[in-house]
């Protein structure tokens, strides 16, 4: 088309007085038409590779633009455990090269100097995903024990920072809290601390709000914090049926909500440095039975549990490449009459009764000499017979610090480089009562021949981590 719209000007203007035309004329001008055309899709060329310059430097700066205001982390972690499991009745069972996978995906965002936001994904699922774990859609497991390779939201929240400049600074915390995999787990993992509470008594996703109060000014530097928290444990909520796409909104018959308050201080060992030591309380109202069961008829509220908790944590204490922790729990419940279908009530089958139940958590882990590439790490924890907490999200799926009973865990750890650690490890756990890591029913004490019921586990574990 380019052709013939030159082409037939040219012809017009060159024709002669009769009409014809010069054949000189005609070779000399196709001959410069070649040479106009062979430039101009030169020029073309070079405007194309320029463009597409253009579009790699713009996108470029749209990268660096979208890196300037969030940052991205990465962690992954490989495991393959092989676990042994022993009846009371005599039988065992042996599960071997359970493989499994967990990635995470960490953004930050730095809002403004006195606003940041937080957000980890996550996927934990078993290679080939033979098996979820049973209850993984509760709320505080979504991402936290292996289901699918859905993309779970294990964290999401607002840190915003008010008087920062005045004697008693403060932020709130508002979405779903960091509440997962917290002191002192970080030594195990080999990063810094990751979450704000103690790991015995929590550990899993939670939503909520907190107001923390920095009062390292007022006792001169020493790092101390005040905090108190809100979060909300199960929600209900229905539709009503006559309506489609109704307001949301609980019905007279609803369950009441599970909520929790809580209280907790942190500060630091006198003259020491790199510790902790936190003290909490945490009351839990109308905690229910079972999240996933929705059907109101069956599906009950079971009472209250107040939950105390101290720690003490000495990160490479006195520059020996030690480190130790002691955490200490204690639950207190008040439970109703209700019971959920044929499991009980709170703590209790059959027998309304207030209980009471206590743990210990402590530890140890070496470095073989400065920068060491190698450590070494032992810890033990045993709980009382109706001994319970809020770890029912912990990364390892037998929830070791839920125990009735004893458990102790050995490892030693190859750190590869600044991003990736290897481990391997032993634990053994001993079940002195049942249903360890759980509110509805009470709590028997293990006897000879019990069929169906778990005395103990063995686990030999291999663990790759990865955090970038």
């Amino acid at each position: 088309m380019i052709k013939k719209i030159l082409i037939v000007p040219f012809l017009m203007a060159s024709l002669n007085a009769e009409g014809k035309l010069p054949q000189k004329d005609v070779k000399d001008e196709i001959k410069s038409l070649k040479e106009e055309l062979k430039e101009l899709k030169k020029v073309q060329n070079e405007n194309s590779t320029y463009l597409d310059e253009l579009s790699d430097f713009t996108e470029q700066i749209e990268t660096r633009t979208l890196e300037d205001k969030l940052k991205f982390g990465l962690a992954y972690k490989f495991g393959v455990d092989n676990f042994t499991k022993k009846y009371a009745d005599g039988t065992s069972v042996a599960s071997n090269n359970v493989v499994s996978n967990k990635f995470m995906l960490n953004i930050k965002a730095d809002i403004l100097s006195s606003m940041k936001f937080y957000t980890r994904l996550s996927m934990y699922k078993y290679w080939g995903n033979g098996k979820s774990h049973l209850y993984s859609q509760y709320d505080n497991m979504q991402g936290r024990v292996p289901s699918t390779s859905s993309l779970f939201v294990e964290r999401a929240y607002l840190d915003w920072f008010f008087n920062k400049d005045g004697k008693v600074p403060f932020a709130v915390t508002i979405g779903r809290q960091p509440s997962a995999d917290g002191p002192s787990q970080q030594y195990k993992d080999n990063t810094a601390r990751k979450a704000t509470y103690s790991a015995l008594l929590y550990d899993g996703a939670a939503d909520g709000a907190v107001v923390t109060f920095d009062l390292s000014k007022v006792l001169k530097n020493r790092a101390t914090y005040l905090r108190f928290g809100y979060a909300k444990g199960f929600g209900y909520a229905e539709s009503s049926s006559d309506v489609v796409n109704a307001y949301i909104g609980a019905s007279d018959e609803a369950l009441e909500d599970t909520n929790i308050y809580g209280v907790f201080f942190d500060t630091t060992f006198p003259g020491v440095k790199h510790s902790l030591v936190q003290f909490s309380y945490s009351k839990m109202k109308d905690i229910i039975a079972n999240q996933l069961d929705t059907n109101i008829t069956r599906n009950v509220n079971i009472g209250d549990v107040d939950l105390y908790g101290a720690m003490i944590e000495f990160s490479n204490l006195k520059e020996t490449n030690l480190d130790l922790f002691l955490h200490l729990g204690h639950i207190e419940t008040s439970p109703n009459a209700n019971e959920y279908m044929k499991y009980g009530g709170l703590l209790y089958s059959g027998e309304k009764k207030a209980k009471s139940g206590s743990a210990i958590w402590l530890g140890s882990r070496y470095a073989f000499g400065e920068g060491s590439k190698y450590k070494v790490g032992l810890e033990y924890n045993k709980g009382t017979k109706n001994w319970v907490s809020l770890t029912q999200g912990s990364f390892d799926v037998y929830n070791k610090l839920s125990t009735r009973g004893s458990a102790y865990e050995a490892y030693l750890m190859y750190v590869a480089n600044r991003y990736t650690n290897l481990r391997v490890g032993f634990v053994n756990i001993d079940y002195d009562y049942s249903n360890s890591g759980w509110f509805v029913g009470e709590s028997k004490e293990i006897k000879a021949n019990s069929q169906n019921t778990l005395e103990s586990l063995q686990s030999i574990y291999f663990k790759m981590s990865i955090n970038y």
